[in-house]
């Protein structure tokens, strides 16, 4: 039998910032991927040989806060919500690993409104 979840891991392996069914974390995995090529930024996020995810946490944190620009530049409504849910998930992970984004509140729209029921579907113990 194989691995059951897919681990999110900093990248020195002292944390694991979330820890997700294997499917859902595959396809977090390849919707970070499509996002970190549309904004041409590095996701920080490296599979590893135990079935998870390797997260430099700098590099992800840049890549978040370019998602979250992104979102708040954008009056897109398509793009806006293809971003939603990565994006907030993507918040929860980098906060679950003590990282954070700058906020533009007034351009957010209802984006967290969502994010304390993400928290506790994505609660990981520390």
């Amino acid at each position: 039998m194989g691995p059951l979840s897919y681990q999110f891991e900093t990248a020195d392996r002292t944390r694991t910032i979330w820890d997700p069914a294997l499917k859902v974390g595959k396809l977090y995995m390849s919707l970070a991927q499509g996002v970190g090529e549309l904004l041409r930024l590095p996701t920080g996020l490296t599979p590893n040989e135990r079935g998870g995810c390797d997260v430099d946490m700098g590099t992800f944190q840049t890549f978040t806060q370019g998602m979250y620009d992104k979102y708040c530049s954008t009056d897109h409504f398509i793009l806006r919500r293809l971003l939603r849910g990565l994006l907030v998930s993507s918040i929860v992970m980098l906060e679950n690993g003590d990282g954070t984004v700058i906020r533009t509140p007034e351009r957010e729209t209802g984006l967290l409104e969502d994010k304390d029921d993400f928290t506790r579907s994505m609660w990981v113990e520390d």
